[in-house]
């Protein structure tokens, strides 16, 4: 019964690209994230709370016995949407005024770097977040698997290439 008043809620996905309108883009004008093949791409919990990312602990006494329940995040299983997959914590925030003069840095807690163009399209970036709820009361403890929560973002892939040219004129 505790267990049923925990309202757990997926996390809001922070990534650098962030989502913005894009006006070289002649597919519209809608805001959505793009990054290039090979720069590196940063992941963490946009707004972590209580309910996204725990602990968050209910109490309750039943028939004489009182029972104490703390759901928390036991894992967070990030997908890049063209087959990485990969398990970290709530991940760094990127800030863009600190690593204005560094180039293609990637996330000390999390991220990936995509290894082809999403073509056409975009990739999903699915985060899920797998909860397992701690209990003790009346002289016995143990724990429950919650269901996993889960939110997704679109990002567009691009490619970029450079040509070198020989300069003999000097």
């Amino acid at each position: 019964m505790l267990v049923r008043t925990f309202v757990l809620q997926p996390i809001t996905i922070g990534m650098a690209p962030e989502s913005k309108v894009h006006t070289d883009d002649p597919i519209g004008t809608a805001a959505y994230r793009r990054t290039w093949v090979g720069i590196p791409v940063w992941l963490w919990g946009g707004s972590t709370s209580e309910s996204t990312w725990g602990p968050l602990t209910r109490t309750a006494t039943y028939g004489g016995v009182t029972v104490t329940a703390t759901a928390q995040v036991q894992s967070l299983t990030w997908s890049s949407g063209d087959g990485q997959t990969i398990n970290c914590g709530v991940g760094t925030p990127f800030n863009a005024l600190t690593m204005a003069d560094q180039l293609a840095v990637d996330s000390p807690t999390c991220g990936f770097r995509y290894q082809r163009t999403s073509g056409s399209g975009t990739f999903t970036v699915s985060a899920s977040t797998t909860w397992v709820v701690h209990w003790n009361g009346g002289g016995e403890n143990g724990t429950i698997a919650m269901p996993t929560t889960a939110s997704s973002a679109q990002v567009r892939v691009g490619e970029l290439q450079s040509v070198n040219t020989a300069n003999y004129g000097d």
